[in-house]
């Protein structure tokens, strides 16, 4: 039976006081001592990485993600109204010493690019710190996060993030559970404030960002849960690669470069997110529903084989069922599938759920990744639905 609609909305982070123009008059509680074995365990430069983030009256937290150019990574709803899509006038980070827990050291920044769509689950924001605006403070090269694009089911994953009393960074462990539409859900609590924070592996490296913070509520209005996710990392790459070949390297430091750069480095999909895959008696169209009463749609058997081994698990529903669910897009083929045009030879490699495809320049390039019977692994897409895709930086092998 399909469950009451559901909608989706997104929330700001925590709205706190401003800061005074001088900042003369900004004063923080009295600071903790790092006393959790947990946090203590991280090393001061990882947790001074993380970094408090204030745009106008909406307050988060970010990363440094370059330190030697002062690059800050970010939520976008953190520095851009929801609502209005008006941009802040200012933003402010602050960094922790290493005595204590919240911010002591505080800079202006600058906005170098942001993007907040809800149809492609981007809420990114890159910062740049310009100035120093407290007395004193560590200049650049900063301290930063280097990112690890090649996470697994079960690791431990540490959450961090200043959401704590008197903007207090904290850390809450966890392990990732799946990795679903470009989030990686993990057991680790994320709470308002983590937004833009940092989530790391064992090795303290960067593999995605806490953000999105959504009520899912009946129609009765009554709130059922509040969800906190953590998004990959390499969805931001994909995002930044838009840009320009690698456009991500100017921001970022790979733990790993070579292993990066050698392969078709996809985000990992364990599923759509689908509450149910329904069809009607009279149409042979498959739909995903999804909470907040929208649907995909199938656009052939080949895409719904590509997430699903059978059709067992898909319902059968009344025509008035599936209206109630409005459309959002086609379903594109699942992240790590070759594909190509039905009436072009160019051959890709699907790499995220929103249809980003990364061309595979030759033959040898594809025995190299996918071994000698790669062609067979090819999957047609009918040039009617070629819009559906859109083409990013193609693959490149290192010597």
């Amino acid at each position: 039976m399909i469950c009451p609609m559901r909608k989706r909305h997104h929330l700001r982070d925590r709205t706190i006081r401003v800061l005074t123009a001088a900042f003369s008059l900004f004063v923080l509680t009295t600071p903790l001592v790092l006393q959790a074995a947990t946090i203590s365990d991280i090393p001061f430069s990882a947790l001074q990485a993380v970094v408090w983030v204030q745009c106008d009256d909406r307050q988060g937290s970010g990363t440094i993600i370059n330190g030697q150019s002062g690059y800050v990574l970010t939520n976008a709803h953190v520095l851009v109204d929801p609502d209005t899509r008006a941009v802040a006038s200012f933003c402010v980070v602050g960094l922790m010493d290493d005595k204590r827990t919240v911010p002591k050291y505080f800079y202006r920044t600058q906005i170098i690019r942001w993007s907040l769509r809800t149809d492609k689950s981007e809420d990114f924001a890159i910062l740049q710190i310009t100035r120093r605006i407290s007395s004193t403070g560590p200049d650049a090269p900063f301290p930063f996060l280097k990112t690890n694009e090649f996470p697994t089911t079960g690791e431990a994953v540490r959450v961090l993030g200043y959401s704590g009393d008197n903007d207090e960074l904290t850390m809450e462990p966890g392990v990732i559970r799946s990795f679903d539409d470009g989030f990686i859900q993990t057991s680790a609590v994320i709470r308002v404030g983590d937004s833009g924070g940092a989530g790391l592996d064992a090795n303290n490296d960067l593999i995605g960002i806490p953000t999105r913070i959504v009520t899912i509520t009946l129609e009765t209005g009554a709130t059922e849960r509040i969800d906190y996710e953590l998004v990959d990392i390499r969805a931001v790459m994909n995002w930044l690669d838009m840009y320009g070949p690698n456009e991500h390297d100017k921001f970022f430091t790979h733990a790993d470069y070579t292993r990066y750069h050698k392969n078709a480095v996809f985000i990992n999909q364990s599923s759509l997110g689908c509450e149910y895959t329904a069809r009607t008696v009279s149409n042979p169209s498959v739909f995903c529903l999804l909470a907040g009463g929208e649907r995909l749609v199938f656009p052939g058997e080949p895409v719904y084989s590509s997430w699903f081994p059978g059709y067992s698990g898909v319902v059968l529903v009344s025509q008035s069922v599936i209206y109630d669910y409005h459309i959002i897009r086609n379903v594109t083929f699942k992240p790590g599938t070759l594909v190509k045009s039905q009436t072009a030879p160019p051959v890709y490699v699907v790499v995220d759920n929103f249809g980003t495809m990364r061309w595979i320049p030759s033959e040898t390039v594809a025995k190299q990744l996918w071994g000698p019977n790669w062609a067979s692994l090819v999957r047609d897409i009918p040039d009617e639905f070629w819009a559906n895709y859109n083409i990013g930086q193609p693959l490149e092998i290192l010597p």
